[in-house]
């Protein structure tokens, strides 16, 4: 046994305390280990403290070994007694970790235990049902556990997690023999004061239900009696509505059960059923879970029937138990009839989904296709049924080239790898599982469809490929005239072959002569040969025209050492198979990165990321990062994504334990780097990123790796500046001549501007970069004075001194006075932090001086203004007050700049995109909302498209007067005292956006469809509407920014709630103003709970930025802003819905 301990799933709602699973096959158990850990580090499976994988105790070696497989399987414990070994092994482990010394019984009495059974060897995947692939649509395993395609034993875990929603302590038990599928009425039992066991059922026709365990109950509802394989003239009397109650394979045992069952391993000969009696040199016991253990508890069997073995007869002779050991059979009967009669079974029926009993017998067509995917997935997605196509690959690499003959038909991939010489074409649907035929092998063949190709890795060099029939019975003997092979008749066979019994089984008198025994596949030639031979020899039977190809062949194949399925299964190597697989799926990872490298939609890689870096060794997180970094040699409009998408791939590597992700980036060991990355030499910068981040990986230290982490979203960062200085083209004003006449403003006039706020009413974020180029942005917004005054005020003058004085108000009155002498004090414009960065930044970008001229600070400024030059700004704002002060101030200081150098008042356009680049000049990196919004009067809706050169376009809302008076009236502004920083929280959301995280990709399409929505709504002059765009545009900040609504804020929303049409905070949240749109006119009721909190004045401006130069109102260029008209408004509807499809 081995113990893997818990995920790192953290919803501990569904905790179980352990997770059991048993092997009946004891060389299944290190590879069911390896998937095991697999899927616990891996984060696949529910939340668990103990992970055990128990082997079922095994037959006594009789010391000569069955080399060609021809007896079938050994039989065990059962899982009657697979369960009471299952238990006491968890019970040992709980006892042992609670420092008991010996088994205490009491352990289960708060413990959820999950015991699942893999069961027999199930040939139609070479791993056998451990690692079955299932249709993510038909699975329970939930998305965040879907990362690689799910299994069979992945989605019975989750079934039982499910299942047990409603029910404490206790034990479930599940089986890999049944596979129940997920529906929309699936209701786990409600289970109070249980003192027995429920049984899970399921309905199904009375044809089904003969060939299974039915459940007959009493008129409570109580299991009178559970049958195996009733007579169906006797499931007729009793079902008499045509449908049976058949098991399922899931059952609940209480602790009051359980803790019987636990004491039942000291009772001889019940001891025989777990470890004990392995260990004690004595041959196991089989007992039925169902049919042994619970019978008891059915209220309609009786003492003699069960001890004489009736009750499970049928199962009994169905499952090979041993003919030698009735007396002990009965001896433990008893036992168990003394120590579990009197508890109750009940039933549990679950609704609307279809039995499958997964057996060797039961046909691949109908047991093994119903569960496949209908479209490829690698990734477990929940497949399209849309996107069905003629192949499908389930965790499947296709290099070469595979296509089906006939249209309709199907060719499933699983877990296989077809290298680019391979060409393979079907003549109908067929399935490839398991099967590699890499780059090395030369193959170009025609299979022969309706057939299961699968190869089984081995301990050499050559693998084994097998093949048979979709509808062949693998246990059924070659004499049953219903049996086929290769989905003809036995007798078809030998006569269209020439092969003879002697060649297939060497054992003439052997009863197991089946297709899982016969001795068909070649194991010493190579994979190629192999499967010419196997093709051939399927041709050969199904038709006359390829006996001669046979002919030929059969010597070959007669002299060629040869196996079967059974012996293949007996000797596989599970945990080569894990290995192989774990290969393949990173390989489709490293293919959809390179296929989606500049797709910028596309699924989050976040979640392959958490699993890769669980991969033990390494190799796999230094494949994807090198492969990340080989993507980034040369520029593409998704370099500042990769640069993202590395980022994740250190943060994920550093599980949580190297602190917060955001944080500084200018380590000097990366600075050459992050330099040749801003000059435009991507190949070199990139190079010289891996060389560090791979020096820096190596001290193992979570830390190194998410300050290594915070670099990579530097240079990303770097690159999202580049992209939105593009923005820069539509920037032109000091290339215009100056006004005739007119040069720099006279010594000590003042150039005068003022702005007035904005509210963003919906949209907002939409226009932040990446985002507003990548998606597109659409905002809506308002230019506000607040108290009745524009709150944004900016003055310059030309003064005899050749330096910069500049002077910083603030809204309390107060005034920080900076000067500056030489060029080096303003060569940190780029640092936010540093004094007067803002200003810094926009007399650089206004050309007033150049920072890397050989000439001094003084001698620019001589030749440039005649002077030195005084600035004063002044935000009559609380900082972080979510009204666009900061970006306001630059673009109204742009506007008094340029009439202080003497040209003409620069357009909005040109503002608002100037702005934009002093943004990411200063670091920050900001959107464009807060300058439409402000420089630009009245109401108006600002849009950008995708692609570069970034380019904004503003839309005035043409409103009446009286709407605008009503809209003025209707506004509140409350100042919540919280101040609100925004950078962290602006890196945060841009990191999602490039995790693609699916909630926020969604909340940034509805967030620029809700702009146009708002636009329509204020142009139809309808403010009930408005309030309505407004509450939900609050919903959606909060998705995209959690935790931006304090509970201050919460408390304060609710007060207001019902005098409200809608409200939201101002910007990016987290304090700062809130605003509403008040129901009426009127002001609030002085008696509304607002504690210390008042209310600013509030009006519509619909001016925007004002100049004036010594008092005189300059005059503002023709009106370049479109007026918004209802056709226009569609327009944009219509180009919005398509982007965001």
């Amino acid at each position: 046994m081995n113990d893997i301990m818990a995920t790192t799933v953290k919803d501990d709602t569904l905790r179980w305390t352990s997770i059991v699973i048993t092997c009946a096959a004891g060389n299944l158990r290190e590879g069911v280990e390896e998937e095991c850990k697999r899927l616990s580090s891996g984060g696949l499976l529910p939340p668990h403290d103990n992970l055990l994988v128990v082997e079922d105790p095994q037959p006594l070696s009789s010391g000569s070994a069955d080399q060609e497989g021809e007896k079938g399987p050994t039989t065990g414990v059962g899982s009657g007694g697979a369960t009471i070994n299952a238990i006491l092994v968890a019970a040992e482990r709980l006892s042992a970790q609670l420092h008991h010394t010996t088994v205490t019984s009491e352990v289960v009495e708060g413990s959820r235990i999950l015991v699942v059974h893999i069961g027999r060897h199930l040939p139609h995947t070479p791993g056998g049902s451990v690692l079955l692939r299932v249709s993510p649509s038909l699975s329970c395993v939930p998305p965040r556990a879907c990362t690689t395609p799910p299994t069979l034993l992945q989605h019975n875990i989750w079934m039982a997690t499910k299942m047990s929603s409603k029910t404490g302590a206790g034990v479930w038990v599940t089986s890999l023999d049944t596979f129940i599928p997920n529906t929309a009425d699936l209701r786990p039992p409600l289970i109070e004061g249980c003192k027995g066991a429920v049984v899970v059922t399921q309905a199904a026709s009375l044809q089904h239900a003969a060939l299974h365990g039915v459940v007959v109950t009493d008129h409570q509802d109580n299991i009178s009696r559970m049958e195996y394989r009733m007579p169906l003239e006797e499931l007729n009397k009793i079902f008499r509505t045509g449908v049976g109650r058949v098991i399922s394979g899931l059952v609940f045992l209480s602790t009051n059960l359980t803790e019987r069952l636990l004491g039942l391993h000291t009772q001889p000969p019940l001891d025989r059923c777990t470890y004990y009696g392995t260990d004690s040199g004595i041959a196991p016991l089989q007992m039925s879970l169902y049919f042994d253990l619970l019978a008891p508890l059915c209220c309609g069997t009786s003492y003699d029937q069960y001890v004489s073995g009736q009750c499970g007869a049928m199962y009994s002779q169905a499952a090979s138990y041993s003919s030698t050991s009735h007396q002990e059979s009965q001896a433990a009967r008893m036992q168990i009839w003394k120590h579990l009669h009197g508890l109750k079974a009940t039933l549990h029926e679950i609704k609307g989904a279809e039995h499958h009993y997964l057996s060797s017998g039961s046909p691949y067509k109908h047991s093994i296709m119903p569960l496949l995917p209908a479209a490829s997935n690698s990734f477990g997605d929940s497949e399209n049924q849309d996107r069905k196509s003629d192949v499908v690959t389930v965790n499947g690499i296709i290099q070469g080239c595979v296509t089906p003959a006939a249209d309709g038909k199907v060719i499933h991939i699983i877990d296989s790898w077809i290298g680019e010489g391979v060409s393979l074409t079907s003549t109908d649907s067929c399935v490839l599982s398991g099967v590699q035929l890499l780059s090395e092998v030369s193959l170009n063949m025609e299979l022969v469809g309706e057939c299961v190709w699968q190869m089984y890795p081995s301990e050499g060099t050559v693998n084994t490929v097998t093949c048979y029939g979709m509808s062949d019975d693998l246990t059924a003997t070659h004499l049953d005239p219903t049996a086929t092979i290769f989905n003809t008749t036995w007798s078809d066979f030998f006569t269209h072959t020439a092969i003879e019994k002697k060649d297939l089984w060497i054992d003439p008198d052997s009863k197991n002569q089946t297709v899982l025994t016969a001795k068909l596949f070649p194991t010493s030639l190579p994979v190629v040969k192999q499967m010419k031979i196997m093709v051939t020899l399927v041709r050969a039977v199904i038709n006359d025209q390829f006996q001669v190809d046979w002919k030929s062949t059969l010597a070959e194949w007669r002299t060629s050492q040869r196996t079967s399925i059974q012996n293949l299964m007996n000797k596989c190597e599970l945990m080569n198979l894990v290995k192989l697989q774990e290969a393949i799926y990173l390989e489709t990872v490293k293919k959809y990165i390179m296929e989606t490298a500049d797709d910028m939609e596309g699924k989050s890689l976040l979640p392959l990321f958490n699993y890769i870096v669980t991969r033990p060794g390494g190799e796999a997180v230094e494949q994807i990062l090198t492969l990340l970094h080989h993507l980034l040699d040369s520029p593409r409009p998704s370099t500042s994504r990769l640069l993202a998408n590395v980022a994740d791939l250190l943060g994920c590597l550093a599980s949580g334990r190297g602190g917060l992700r955001s944080g500084p980036a200018a380590n000097p060991q990366w600075r050459n780097a992050l330099m040749l990355l801003k000059n435009g030499k991507q190949e070199a910068a990139v190079e010289l990123m891996l060389e560090v981040c791979k020096k820096w990986m190596k001290s193992g230290n979570p830390e190194d790796l998410i300050r290594a982490a915070r670099h990579y979203e530097r240079a990303s960062q770097i690159v999202i500046a580049q992209q939105v200085e593009t923005a820069g083209q539509h920037v032109w004003w000091w290339r215009k001549e100056k006004v005739e006449g007119v040069g720099v403003v006279g010594m000590g006039v003042w150039v005068e501007a003022a702005c007035p706020a904005r509210l963003d009413l919906a949209g907002g974020w939409s226009d932040t970069p990446p985002i507003c180029y990548e998606q597109g942005g659409a905002v809506l917004n308002v230019a506000i004075k607040v108290n009745n005054k524009k709150p944004i005020t900016a003055r310059v003058r030309v003064i005899p001194e050749t330096k910069v004085v500049c002077v910083l108000g603030d809204w309390c009155g107060g005034e920080t006075r900076l000067t500056w002498t030489h060029l080096d004090h303003l060569r940190d414009y780029d640092n936010p932090m540093a004094p007067g960065a803002l200003i810094k930044a926009v007399l650089l970008y206004c050309r007033l001086v150049d920072p890397h001229s050989s000439d001094s600070l003084a001698s620019q400024l001589r030749h440039r203004c005649g002077g030195g030059v005084e600035v004063e700004v002044c935000s009559h704002l609380p900082q972080g007050s979510g009204l666009g002060g900061s970006s306001l101030v630059a673009g109204t200081l742009v506007a008094a700049v340029a009439a202080l150098l003497g040209y003409p008042l620069p357009s909005h356009t040109t503002l608002i995109h100037a702005t934009l680049c002093i943004e990411q000049w200063l670091t920050t990196g900001g959107g464009w909302q807060d300058q439409v919004g402000g420089l630009v009067g009245g109401v108006k809706l600002g849009v950008s498209g995708r692609g570069t050169p970034v380019t904004v376009s503003s839309y005035r809302i043409p409103l009446s007067q009286q709407f605008i008076y009503t809209l003025s009236t209707h506004l509140l502004l409350l100042y919540t005292g919280k101040v609100r920083l925004a950078r962290n929280l602006l890196q945060t959301v841009i990191r999602n956006w490039y995790a693609r995280d699916p909630t926020i990709t969604s909340c940034f399409a509805q967030l620029q469809q809700l702009g146009v929505k708002a636009a329509g709504a204020m142009l139809e002059e309808d403010i009930q509407m408005l309030g309505t765009c407004i509450d939900r545009y609050w919903e959606l900040k909060k998705m995209v920014a959690s935790g931006c609504e304090p509970t201050k804020v919460t408390v304060l929303m609710a007060t207001l709630r019902t005098h409200c049409l809608g409200m939201a905070l101002a910007g990016a949240g987290g304090g700062g103003y809130l605003y509403a749109l008040k129901a009426g006119p009127q002001q609030l009721s002085h008696n509304l709970q607002l504690g210390d909190l008042t209310c600013d004045c509030v009006e519509v401006d619909e001016e925007g930025l004002v100049v004036q130069v010594d008092g005189q109102l300059l005059s503002r260029p023709t009106d370049e802003n479109e007026i918004l008209t209802k056709e226009q408004l569609v327009k944009l509807q219509i180009d919005v819905s398509l982007v965001n499809e």
